[in-house]
């Protein structure tokens, strides 16, 4: 039953990234995008990963997918038709797939051939949920607050460049805001 499910988390992880990148719509994309962050929580919580479960909720979906459709929402008009990218760009992104997919192919099967490697032993304490939790919000050079809310705001501050840059070109061809 567990590698059952496991296969059934996977499987629609991979349907719904492959509609992200294939949608046409950018909302629907947006939505399939949720529905994939969903499908890795399933597998987190699969895995018995209960804390990386709930921020993967938490913060992807919580506040990257909202940013995400926020701007969708304001920069793009949903009623038009939009056109498809010329040739020369789909070229060249399925070449840059192609590469990618090979370099993760090649990355695979070297790891599955035995190379000798001196296996590392894990830590005898892993930590407790306590323990990750109040080392994610210590203040001092081991905890992450800090490098959590600089990168909240390094978001925040994309996401309002992204209107400003949207809105201004609109302006300067003649349409409306």
């Amino acid at each position: 039953m567990h590698d059952l499910l496991f296969y059934g988390l996977a499987g629609l992880l991979v349907c719904f990234s492959t509609l992200v990148v294939m949608a046409p719509n950018l909302v629907h994309a947006a939505i399939a995008l949720v529905a994939s962050f969903f499908m890795t929580a399933g597998l987190y919580l699969l895995f018995e990963m209960e804390f990386v479960a709930v921020a993967q909720i938490m913060v992807y979906v919580g506040g990257i997918v909202i940013f995400v459709i926020i701007t969708i929402l304001l920069t793009t008009r949903l009623g038009e038709n939009h056109l498809l990218p010329p040739i020369r760009q789909r070229l060249w992104g399925i070449i840059i797939a192609a590469t990618l997919l090979c370099m993760l192919l090649f990355g695979t099967l070297t790891s599955l051939l035995p190379i000798g490697l001196a296996e590392r032993p894990l830590p005898a304490d892993t930590g407790s949920l306590a323990t990750v939790g109040s080392r994610l919000l210590q203040p001092t050079e081991n905890g992450f607050i800090v490098p959590f809310e600089m990168i909240s705001l390094l978001l925040l501050i994309a996401l309002i460049g992204a209107v400003v840059l949207a809105r201004k070109d609109s302006a300067n061809r003649g349409e409306p805001s």
